[in-house]
């Protein structure tokens, strides 16, 4: 099925879950930033807030480091990005770059990268969304998930989801 056609059932359901996620925590932190006495769900603390700008930077420069290790098929820097459950997931920097060229290969030398905003989840993990160009035209989105190793933003998860190509 081409692009033209739009993308089949499951792709936009796909989308429509993500869309679905990123506007629930929306709400959450909208709900949270207008707390009523009479409501005891929006005074709870918020599941997830805006990172502020440092923080935006620092995991879209975590996000860049494994990016520009993966175009240089650097399976070491790579897999250094990765956080510790994944890394012993994986094992060697050599399966864990196999398995990108093989799950992700949308991560692999896109074309341009657009970075969202970026989320800090009530349990200090961050959540950052980026579209990605593929070199084949296409364009995907990824959301990110990060965790704080050690001082270092280190990536825990992407998951990936096909957009129409108008979206970037």
């Amino acid at each position: 099925m081409s692009r033209q056609q739009g993308l089949p059932a499951i792709g936009r359901g796909w989308i429509k879950i993500a869309a679905s996620l990123l506007i629930g925590t929306a709400l959450v932190v909208v709900a949270a930033d207008h707390p009523r006495a009479d409501h005891p769900a929006r005074t709870a603390a918020p599941v997830a807030v805006a990172a502020d700008a440092a923080e935006r930077s620092a995991v879209i420069a975590a996000i860049d480091r494994q990016l520009a290790a993966l175009a240089r098929d650097d399976a070491a820097a790579a897999f250094a990005m990765a956080a510790p459950a994944l890394q012993a997931r994986f094992g060697t920097p050599d399966r864990f770059l196999r398995m990108v060229h093989h799950a992700y290969p949308a991560v692999i030398r896109p074309v341009r990268v657009d970075y969202g905003p970026a989320w800090r989840l009530a349990d200090g993990r961050f959540v950052q969304r980026a579209m990605l160009q593929t070199r084949k035209g296409g364009v995907v989105m990824a959301v990110y998930t990060l965790q704080m190793v050690d001082g270092q933003h280190r990536i825990t998860g992407c998951f990936l989801f096909d957009t129409p190509a108008e979206a970037v």
